[in-house]
């Protein structure tokens, strides 16, 4: 059994799936900037036409699986298909695609001009879809179909290739009736997970992150072949994600193939060969994790080993410091770090105040040099993890949820406050791959002009964490 679950979907603001999920004021946002858009373009899109003109909300939104932008510049993409409708077939007596596409980027570059919350249109228009950027973090792509309610068929006009059969709406249709009620929101949030770690797992190699549609079925399948071990009840999150790991695991190494469910000519693995082989390293990477998590003895050791393949989406046990101790001896595998945190106003090269395990008060735009003091300790083939979790309005605001940098005996590093609230900077010490201590350093970063000096001393929580040793 995990350990880790209300790590995962706890009612905590910093739970994995809390820091996934956009916010209801988010979500409100986006739909709110697609309405005004729908209510701007289609009226004119069906004077110049003269047909009827309707919009289907499709992708990641549509399906409730959508996960917030998890690094600095990164947008939320939503999908909101516009439909032209007449009936019978296409041909010469309709408009051909290209006309089609045509009208609608003509109309969005209209409303890129009368709406200031528009960055600009994406010129010239992708194959399959017209792109709109907005200031605030997001864009709306608005691929055209020709809608036949007569036949309840569509077909997506795209720039070079003509017509192509593609319908979202049965595929989606799939996914609503997979799993309903408890079972429904378990597996969203197992795709939110899923998503989650591809946002982060593939930063170097991002061809061969899987698309979003891979994701959600491979997942909703290996979640249905698990009907019957739910007969008695949901597992945790946790548990069921080490279900869907391993069972997607075990299909994808086997079967390079993922059918679309709704259509079994359509493959929707569309990776290189090289991106393949990336992508199965680091899933592999992901299973022993779940496998290595799930046997852990307390939330904290599963949550250190949860974190490598989330890195800085997956929280923490809001304590100190964790020492790992030997199984059988009960000694402690090494002594806890102790950190050192310089700060650095502007330019100087001074350091305001210095503190120790703790930054209790610092002003924004400060440089932060966090420094092992301890550094005898560090035994000399250790990797050293240094986590930044941000969180907080303003980080979360702009999709900047942390960052982690590691290395051999990396002793130092530097950073920058940019957001107010309260943040973390843990520190772990791994030997191959296996975690000898960790040291949770908390970063209160508020408004105020300079870093507050003789603050109090925090206090110190210390975990005694037990974790098996691999041989």
């Amino acid at each position: 059994m995990g350990k880790a679950a209300q790590l995962f979907s706890g009612n905590a603001p910093d739970s994995l799936i809390n820091r996934l999920t956009p916010s209801v004021a988010q979500r409100e946002f986006l739909q709110l900037q697609w309405n005004t858009m729908r209510d701007a373009v289609c009226p004119k899109l069906r004077d110049d036409s003269g047909f009827p003109i309707s919009t289907w909300l499709q992708g990641s939104y549509k399906y409730g699986t959508l996960i917030k932008p998890v690094h600095l510049h990164e947008e939320y993409d939503v999908d909101v298909g516009i439909y032209f409708e007449w009936v019978g077939k296409v041909g010469e007596a309709y408009p051909a695609p290209e006309q089609l596409r045509a009208w609608v980027q003509n109309r969005l570059s209209d409303y890129g001009k009368e709406c200031e919350d528009v960055e600009r249109i994406e010129e010239p228009a992708k194959e399959r879809c017209s792109r709109a950027l907005f200031k605030r973090q997001f864009h709306i792509d608005t691929p055209v179909y020709h809608l036949d309610r007569s036949t309840d068929t569509r077909r997506l006009a795209t720039l070079a290739k003509g017509w192509e059969s593609s319908d979202p709406k049965p595929i989606y249709k799939w996914f609503r009736d997979a799993a309903s009620g408890a079972e429904r929101e378990q597996l969203r949030r197992l795709i939110r997970y899923m998503k989650g770690w591809a946002a982060v797992a593939f930063v170097e190699t991002p061809d061969s992150r899987p698309s979003s549609i891979l994701i959600t079925v491979v997942v909703t399948e290996a979640f249905q072949a698990a009907w019957l071990e739910r007969l008695l009840g949901l597992k945790d999150d946790d548990d069921a994600l080490v279900d869907v790991i391993t069972r997607v695991h075990n299909r994808l190494f086997a079967v390079r193939e993922v059918r679309n469910p709704v259509d079994r000519d359509e493959d929707l693995n569309r990776m290189t060969d090289d991106a393949w082989d990336a992508f199965l390293s680091n899933m592999q990477g992901l299973r022993d994790a779940a496998e290595q998590a799930i046997d852990a003895n307390d939330e904290a050791a599963a949550a250190l080993i949860w974190s490598q393949p989330f890195s800085f989406l997956m929280p923490l046990p809001d304590v100190a410091a964790v020492e790992m101790q030997e199984e059988v001896s009960g000694r402690a595998v090494m002594q806890i770090p102790d950190i050192e945190i310089a700060v650095f106003v502007g330019d100087s090269k001074q350091p305001e105040v210095i503190y120790d395990n703790e930054v209790p008060g610092v002003a924004k735009n400060c440089w932060l040099v966090f420094r092992i003091k301890n550094q005898h300790i560090i035994p000399d083939y250790a990797t050293v993890e240094w986590t930044v979790r941000n969180a907080g309005y303003e980080a979360d605001g702009i999709g900047d949820l942390g960052h982690r940098k590691m290395g051999m005996r990396l002793l130092t590093v530097r950073e920058h406050t940019r957001y107010s609230g309260k943040h973390y900077m843990d520190c772990v010490v791994r030997v191959n791959g296996q975690v000898y201590a960790a040291r949770r350093v908390v970063v209160h970063i508020k408004n105020i002009l300079r870093a507050e000096r003789n603050p109090p001393k925090p206090a110190y929580t210390k975990l005694v964490s037990r974790l098996r040793r691999r041989r």
